[in-house]
């Protein structure tokens, strides 16, 4: 574990497994702190052989982020924001996200990686391995989208419970353990179950480590003002496998097949009954997917 100095962020990270295996960098999506890389499933993948790097993208979890532009103090609504984008510059943008891991691969001295990106961080994923193919093995997209705004898009209710809350943590802990639980719910799938016990030991977990100076509306910013790029797609030359739940509420089926089509060689696997979740279960049979995927590359 420890942590990267760049020019205005800070990034945490943490490693499992060989240093001499092969590399799997996993990104974590919206607002997701690293931890949602659960355990259970890092210490497979490092099982399988591989030596795994999980970090905290910037502005998220232990990762900062340091600005001087006074305007950035202001009160976020994501409603006022989509009304008046013009009031909300992007401090960042995912093209920066993506610049961090290549900074973080430098950082460790490794020259090329498997890249594994959930939701916004497969996202992110896509603009690594467009912008640096000669670092990216393999590219793995889990629940994940181009951003094309033709693509069917979440109900707008779902939508403001994952980017807003109406209480927060030190206010009121048992109606915000109460409304994060209630969106895992909207979100898990019908084949699984959700452990309200530990999912509230996640989130209470992630609020105890997180950096006081994180601004969750920074990365909401970031992902509301990307601008998708047809391009982004054509020019990833890495073998692509794209991961996906048929019940996935925020980025529907469309949003894989669509990756799928536009993507050189891209495979797909579709996970029956899987939301916009990663349930316990499907740890060994995703670690399968995707070490037989690199393996066979």
């Amino acid at each position: 574990m420890g942590y990267i100095e760049l020019k205005n962020a800070t990034i945490y990270y943490e490693v499992f497994g060989a240093e001499n295996n092969e590399t799997i960098v996993l990104i974590s999506g919206l607002n997701t702190q690293m931890t949602r890389w659960e355990l259970p499933f890092c210490n497979k993948l490092a099982e399988e052989g591989f030596r795994v790097i999980c970090f905290d993208n910037r502005d998220c979890g232990k990762s900062t982020f340091t600005t001087y532009d006074s305007n950035d103090s202001y009160s976020f609504s994501l409603n006022d924001f989509l009304q008046h984008p013009e009031k909300y510059p992007a401090p960042y943008s995912l093209l920066v996200m993506a610049d961090d891991i290549k900074d973080l691969l430098h950082s460790l001295g490794i020259r090329s990686a498997n890249i594994v990106g959930r939701s916004m961080g497969g996202i992110i994923a896509q603009l690594f391995a467009s912008r640096y193919p000669e670092m990216t093995q393999t590219l793995t997209l889990l629940m994940s989208s181009s951003f094309n705004p033709a693509l069917p898009k979440p109900d707008d209710a779902l939508v403001k419970k994952m980017t807003s809350s109406s209480v927060n943590f030190e206010d009121n802990r048992e109606a915000y353990l109460k409304e994060k639980i209630g969106f895992m719910k909207a979100i898990y799938g019908s084949r699984y179950i959700l452990n309200e016990e530990k999912e509230q030991a996640l989130i209470i977990e992630d609020e105890i480590r997180k950096s006081s100076s994180v601004r969750p509306y920074r990365q909401i910013v970031a992902l509301v003002t990307y601008i998708f790029n047809p391009n982004v797609l054509i020019d990833i030359q890495a073998p692509t496998i794209v991961i996906h739940g048929n019940e996935d509420p925020l980025f529907s089926i469309e949003h894989a097949t669509d990756l799928k089509n536009n993507i050189s060689g891209c495979q797909l696997i579709i996970k029956n009954g899987m939301g916009h979740a990663i349930p316990d279960s499907l740890f060994p049979s995703l670690v399968k997917d995707i070490s037989n995927f690199i393996a066979k590359t």
